[in-house]
């Protein structure tokens, strides 16, 4: 009997197998937590162990492309910045304000952990009722 479950178990785990693939997100980190508040098309790689290089280098590539090297205050095509478009996801999930935070660039490699991309924002992000405030040192 447990010939035939640890037979299911792997055929089960060899069809469940995907093509290698790449996340790349952008993330509020908290003492506690990370809130995620962008995150990039998977990118399709060759190798889950070979390339975890390839997927940071593209993350960042991708992360730096769409902020201005992580300007908050950068005009996107739609003429909101950068940073109101984060305040703006961030309010649509009930957070509504931000005070003094970076935005950090982050990529997983076929479902691994999270790692950090070096990529991080220029100025810190504070959303005052979902709209994009310069932040004011007290």
């Amino acid at each position: 009997m447990k010939v035939v479950l640890l037979l299911l178990a792997f055929v089960a785990a060899v069809s469940g197998q995907t093509e290698p693939w790449c996340r790349c997100a952008a993330f509020v980190t908290y003492e506690h937590s990370e809130v995620m508040v962008y995150e990039a098309p998977e990118v399709i790689i060759d190798s889950c162990t070979d390339d975890v290089k390839q997927c940071k280098n593209l993350c960042a590539k991708e992360l730096n492309g769409l902020s201005g090297d992580g300007d908050l205050w950068l005009i996107t095509e739609t003429g909101i910045t950068v940073g109101q478009h984060i305040c703006s996801y961030l309010a649509d999930h009930f957070i509504f304000w931000i005070t003094r935070h970076k935005v950090y660039g982050y990529y997983e490699v076929c479902g691994g952990a999270w790692q950090y991309t070096g990529v991080e924002s220029q100025q810190a992000l504070c959303c005052d009722g979902g709209k994009h405030e310069h932040c004011v040192n007290y």
